[in-house]
């Protein structure tokens, strides 16, 4: 039985936080009474609602309720449909090195000067190439392939590392060329302005690769370049910021949201994972030191490539 959800709802152009009663069954959808009030009351103000989950399976769930031509659904890639292995270089120690990790208390952990890599997304791409992901639920191939509509991969990764990511997702048996909004092999690679800053972002076989940029304006952007249009979009992530980001610019441009906070993979920062952080940080740099000196000065000076 799924958990009964507490979710964030933007109705009627206000933000609120809706307590549903009751217990969730089968394919029910908790948030259906809510929406339909929205929509009877004004059907020309977008639906918003973020539900939280543990479960993709709600996500296919909701979908198969919309119609599929104009239903758009998106899922992000870490945490969400594969995790890490080893705590080094996976999404919530990259959290660690960016001094935003919580204790299983849900207090800050502290990071340590001495536990900062220099070059940290030059060492998170060799992380990639090395390490393999897993899927975070164990039918998570299943369900993403039993989605009929078209599907978009939005992940905050660099295109830098586009060929370990698509290296993982076939090996977890993820395949999105064909539901891909270009024609296989082709797509965009482009640089994008937002908030000051100037990302290279990239969309191939069905997964966009924006490199941090704020996602729900990549997607809009994305939409506009490929000429897709949808009344609405499912969109299932781990970060709350991101679902955030997706249902302000889903917003503005009047698209019903449906954002999923998928929160099963744990990101709570242990003792143990700090101590294996330092050894494996400890391991790579000998390694580099030892027999591949010239890339180790740089690193050593800061001197980063990505």
């Amino acid at each position: 039985m799924r958990a009964t959800p507490i979710l964030r709802a933007v109705l009627f152009g206000l933000s609120s936080t809706v307590f549903l009663a009751g217990c969730a069954t089968g394919q029910a959808d908790t948030g259906k009474a809510i929406t339909q009030t929205a929509e009877a009351y004004n059907r020309s103000q977008a639906v918003s609602v973020i539900y939280p989950s543990t479960d993709l399976q709600d996500a296919v769930d909701k979908a198969n309720t919309l119609e599929p031509k104009s239903t758009l659904v998106v899922f992000d890639i870490d945490d969400t449909l594969l995790t890490a292995t080893e705590f080094f270089g996976s999404d919530k120690w990259y959290d660690w090195q960016r001094g935003r990790a919580l204790d299983q208390q849900g207090v800050l952990v502290d990071t340590a000067d001495s536990d900062k890599v220099n070059c940290l997304f030059d060492v998170l791409g060799m992380v990639f190439e090395i390490a393999v992901n897993k899927p975070t639920q164990p039918n998570m191939a299943d369900i993403v392939d039993s989605v009929n509509n078209d599907v978009i991969i939005l992940t905050a990764r660099s295109g830098a590392y586009r060929a370990a990511t698509m290296r993982e997702l076939a090996r977890n048996q993820l395949n999105f060329k064909n539901k891909s909004l270009t024609p296989a092999g082709t797509g965009y690679h482009y640089d994008y302005t937002f908030g000051g800053r100037t990302a290279q972002v990239s969309y191939v076989d069905g997964v966009f690769m924006v490199q941090g940029m704020n996602k729900g304006v990549m997607l809009l952007d994305l939409l506009k370049r490929t000429e897709h249009d949808y009344t609405s979009v499912i969109f299932v992530d781990d970060k709350q910021h991101n679902l955030d980001n997706m249902a302000n610019a889903l917003k503005d441009a009047n698209i019903d949201f449906y954002g999923y906070h998928y929160k099963r993979i744990s990101k709570a920062v242990s003792k143990t994972d700090v101590a294996h952080a330092s050894a494996a940080n400890s391991a790579l740099t000998q390694l580099l030191e030892g027999y591949f000196t010239d890339r180790a000065e740089l690193i050593n000076q800061r001197q980063c490539d990505y």
